[in-house]
């Protein structure tokens, strides 16, 4: 519970720099700081491969050399990804930059922010599964605060535009990477100890597989910006994020929800309880009529205050309904989707999200073109389907497996 509130308090103190780079930047900025962060995310799914998250699925069954070890692969990963992206943007940063709408040296700042944030994240999973949950928050809680600070100076103070924001989150970065390193060598969690060929190629066999489906959350959310510059402008692409900070409260609630509520889940599902199943829809249920009072409140929310407090981004209010709705199914889609991952139907889970994902970016690239609110509800009609989709699934399980008990 502590965890899912670090979590709402970090996320507030995320919302509050969106706020004020709303006040002091103009819309082409804001596309362009869009640019950059929409880059982060997507090198991220990538930079080490996937194989931080099997740390923690052999943390409680193996000694501390043998974590220590999966972590020198998630390290040796990550660098080496590195290495080929650093290499990638200065062979081809004039295509890359004429893509992404950001410059050569912003571009190498993606990638090594990429490279910090493992660090950071390889001390938080071990901070979670020790079940730290102070150090946890202390941490991130500074994290948040030194970067909202710094946006504070360089972009209030110093006037710096969208690259005020940027160089904030890049010294934020490099602060708590520097500090995680530090910290896990205090904690005897960084060794010169080299693993096994079996535990790269494990590590790898664990991570890897899980790209597609990381890959279909971010062309849902990320691949869309990269469109809209494409097409439109810099401009467009900064309305559209600023609407878009709106509907990511939805789904930052909902993940926090999910955070509790897959625990219950796993809970009733595992016992011996013969309406387990009914208490799980029971449960369910409960989440979609929150879900849907939570999207209208942040939608009209949203509708009367932008025009009031950001005159600047008023064209934005056009955007807000449609993702509003589409976040809305991504928090239906979190209310069903651990009744597959109980029944371990991840795989089929990974064809639904990444098929239908690159649906959405053929549906996307078509009718952007004509308009960017088309693009909005192209996300409503993706998360929409993959939502419905998990339900069906997922009452057809509850249903089976009703029977078989």
């Amino acid at each position: 519970m502590l965890f899912t509130l670090f979590s709402f308090l970090n996320n507030g103190f995320s919302f509050v720099i969106t706020l004020i780079m709303g006040r002091f930047i103009l819309p082409d900025s804001y596309g362009q700081l869009s640019m950059f962060t929409t880059m982060i995310s997507f090198l991220s799914i990538f930079i080490c491969l996937g194989t931080n998250g099997f740390i923690g699925v052999e943390y409680f069954k193996s000694e501390k050399e043998k974590v220590c070890r999966l972590i020198n692969v998630t390290i040796m990963s990550t660098f080496f990804v590195y290495l080929i992206l650093i290499v990638s943007i200065f062979t081809f940063s004039t295509q890359l930059s004429n893509l992404m709408g950001i410059k050569l040296e912003f571009q190498f700042y993606a990638v090594s922010v990429c490279l910090l944030q493992i660090l950071q994240y390889i001390l938080m999973d071990i901070w979670r599964l020790e079940e730290k949950v102070i150090s946890y928050g202390i941490l991130t809680t500074a994290g948040v605060l030194l970067n909202l600070i710094l946006t504070v100076v360089f972009v209030v103070g110093i006037h710096w535009d969208w690259e005020g924001r940027a160089y904030a989150h890049i010294i934020s970065c490099l602060v708590l990477g520097i500090a995680s390193v530090y910290i896990l060598f205090k904690k005897q969690y960084l060794r010169k100890t080299l693993p096994s060929k079996y535990e790269v190629v494990e590590s790898l066999k664990f991570g890897v597989p899980l790209i597609p489906h990381s890959m279909s959350f971010w062309v849902r959310q990320g691949a869309d910006r990269y469109i809209i510059n494409y097409f439109i402008t810099q401009a467009a692409v900064g309305l559209f994020s600023f609407a878009y900070n709106f509907a990511n409260i939805i789904q930052m609630i909902g993940n926090a929800f999910n955070a509790s509520n897959s625990v219950n889940i796993y809970k009733i599902l595992s016992s011996d309880d013969v309406n387990k199943q009914a208490k799980v829809q029971k449960e369910c249920k409960l989440l979609i009529v929150i879900y849907i009072c939570i999207t209208m409140l942040i939608f009209l929310g949203g509708y009367i205050f932008i025009p009031i407090i950001f005159p600047k981004y008023e064209a934005s209010v056009v955007f807000l309904f449609p993702l509003c709705i589409g976040a809305m199914f991504q928090c239906f889609y979190l209310a069903y989707v651990n009744i597959l991952f109980f029944y371990k139907c991840s795989k089929n889970l990974m064809y639904i999200t990444f098929c239908i994902s690159l649906f959405h970016l053929f549906l996307s690239f078509w009718v952007t073109r004509y308009g960017v609110v088309y693009t909005s509800y192209v996300i409503v009609i993706s998360n929409g389907i993959i939502a419905a989709l998990v339900y069906f699934y997922s009452k057809r399980l509850l249903h089976m497996h009703s029977n078989y008990n």
